[in-house]
């Protein structure tokens, strides 16, 4: 069933769906940071680790200990959304098997949830790396538009509201309601995925400058 912003707003089902979907975005951090680690770094071991769920890495410090700036990012940002979730789970008392298998609370859970990728390794390092930085932006947007919505108590967001998301930092949460808990978790949340967002793209342009000055310099050589 499709969600609406005609949708009555029940706050309890909003945030327990807000749970649901975070659990989503924690998985699928994950899946990233486990294919780019073989696909690259560990691919010696790639024939052993081919699937996170069959053969799941269950120490995620793994993870932060690659070599790979990239698979760092991810680990570092699930650890957000780990400790946002886990904030979540003890304010509420969720129980995540029965929210998981709730018909509404799962329906909810879809209502602004990101892109998935699915079949991430049949897909490029390259091109990984740009899925998992669309999932970071998407991430936050999602973020601001529940913060949105418990400031309005309603699924139908003001415009005015929505409008703010583009502004900086030090302005763009300044219409909502941080009297409000929830509201208050949500805007930590994403100016530290902010923060991991902006990191992840000062890697690539770093790696990008590599390159070129690399392909200049064997250029110069070649014409030697």
């Amino acid at each position: 069933m499709k969600t609406s912003v005609n949708d009555p707003f029940d706050v309890d089902i909003c945030l327990r769906g807000l749970g649901n979907m975070i659990s989503l975005i924690i998985d699928d951090v994950y899946e990233y940071a486990y294919v780019l680690t073989f696909k690259r770094s560990m691919k010696m071991y790639s024939k052993e680790f081919h699937d996170p769920d069959e053969v799941p890495v269950l120490d995620l410090a793994f993870f932060q200990n690659t070599g790979d700036l990239y698979v760092t990012n991810c680990a570092e940002a699930n650890g957000k959304l780990v400790a946002y979730k886990l904030k979540l789970i003890n304010i509420l008392n969720i129980d995540e098997i029965h929210d998981f298998n709730d018909e509404v609370l799962d329906n909810e859970g879809d209502r602004y949830k990101p892109y998935y990728l699915m079949y991430k390794k049949s897909k490029s390092y390259k091109k990984l790396r740009q899925y998992y930085e669309r999932l970071l932006v998407e991430t936050i947007k999602c973020l601001f538009t529940y913060a949105c919505v418990l400031t309005a108590q309603s699924y139908r967001v003001p415009s005015i509201l929505r409008k703010q998301f583009n502004l900086p930092d030090d302005q763009c949460f300044r219409l909502l309601n941080t009297d409000d808990l929830h509201v208050q978790l949500l805007i930590e949340l994403i100016i530290d995925l902010k923060k991991s967002l902006a990191e992840l793209r000062e890697i690539t342009e770093k790696q990008l400058a590599k390159t070129i000055a690399r392909r200049k310099k064997t250029k110069v050589e070649d014409q030697k």
